[in-house]
């Protein structure tokens, strides 16, 4: 049983990613759990849309960081709902609430930001190690800065595509990314290690499939043509619950040049797919090389490639590395121990309980 603390929480993006992902899971499992949370996004977002029938979700511009409408707009929210806990997510949600007396703020980082924009905040949760060792290292008291892991719920929807709808062989080997197409994420990477792949293993035609939408998708199409990739790399656009979509594949490749978690390598874990990933910060703090995954340089699409041949190349090896990678995500990245670590928490610093030193600092 956790505590039941009202919270309301807000976010800033126009888009969703993989902190979106996790705003969205975490509204709907506090609620779920007895601790209601209501949600604030920025108006017309993929955001709100992503929210689905939450009962209460409420818009407003956030149009930019000098929005003294939205600022007053989230104060008056505040105000009248009595809300204990008010949690921001990343720099725009965080400059523009300023709580009021009674409501204590916190704000919660994803990555590595200008913290000017959050040191008016009264505490903060970070996902990572690393995130919380930098911030305290930037002066922010170490008993208000937590890590809380991430979660992805189980997924019981069917793939949301076949196989042919997408132009893959039923026989083909099978890898997958996903996120938003921007330069950070390394898809340009990605498709250039998979140039340089062979074009079959074992005897079966190798294909990638790449899930997700960004400014960058026109850029990496032309690429696709450039490298004589057009038969066996796929493009799918945009897809909601892409998690639904990974028992289609045999692998997963998170190949980011920047990534403080990595959202996607806990999803390809919860559905048993070996991952290979860059040395990211995340990738670094999420995967022990060659025991629950492989691991390669950044920005280097020779080492991508090799390991990526690897696991397409050494079954047995693919198969111990998702086993074990299951095996981490059931240890530590269930909804439960998310959702009670995050109420814990609000709890401590309402002064209804303490926060447990080890959620301090695992």
């Amino acid at each position: 049983m956790i505590a039941p603390i009202r919270s309301l929480q807000v976010i800033g993006s126009p888009s969703m990613g993989g902190a979106e992902n996790s705003f969205v899971r975490l509204v709907h499992a506090l609620t779920a759990a007895g601790a209601p949370a209501d949600a604030v996004t920025r108006s017309g977002s993929d955001v709100y849309r992503a929210l689905g029938d939450h009962e209460r979700r409420f818009q407003v511009p956030m149009r930019n960081y000098f929005d003294l409408g939205t600022v007053m707009r989230l104060r008056s929210m505040l105000r009248e709902g009595a809300y204990p806990i008010v949690q921001t997510w990343a720099s725009r949600a965080t400059w523009l609430t300023w709580a009021p007396r009674g409501t204590v703020h916190v704000a919660r980082l994803g990555g590595y930001y200008r913290l000017r924009y959050f040191r008016h905040a009264d505490a903060w949760i970070v996902n990572t190690h690393g995130l919380r060792e930098w911030m305290i290292a930037n002066g922010f008291p170490s008993a208000r800065v937590v890590q809380i892991d991430n979660f992805v719920p189980e997924c019981t929807q069917p793939p949301p595509f076949t196989r042919a709808e997408v132009g893959v062989p039923d026989d083909a080997m099978l890898s997958i990314a996903f996120g938003r197409l921007v330069a950070k994420k390394g898809f340009a990477d990605l498709l250039r290690a998979m140039a340089a792949l062979p074009e079959r293993f074992d005897g079966r035609p190798h294909h990638l499939l790449l899930m997700g939408d960004g400014p960058q998708r026109a850029a990496l199409e032309a690429l696709v043509r450039e490298l004589g990739l057009e038969a066996r790399v796929h493009f799918t656009g945009w897809i909601d619950v892409a998690v639904a979509a990974l028992p289609l594949a045999d692998v997963m490749i998170c190949p980011s040049r920047e990534e403080p978690l990595g959202n996607v390598i806990l999803e390809a874990w919860s559905r048993r797919l070996p991952v290979v990933s860059t040395r990211t910060a995340g990738g670094n703090e999420l995967i022990d090389d060659a025991v629950n995954g492989l691991l390669c340089a950044v920005q280097d699409p020779a080492d991508l490639a090799r390991a990526w041949r690897r696991l397409l190349s050494e079954p047995a090896l693919s198969a111990e590395l998702a086993a074990r990678g299951h095996e981490r995500f059931a240890a530590r990245y269930s909804p439960q121990a998310t959702v009670s670590a995050y109420a814990d928490f609000y709890a401590g610093l309402l002064g209804r309980a303490q926060p447990t030193q080890d959620l301090l600092t695992r």
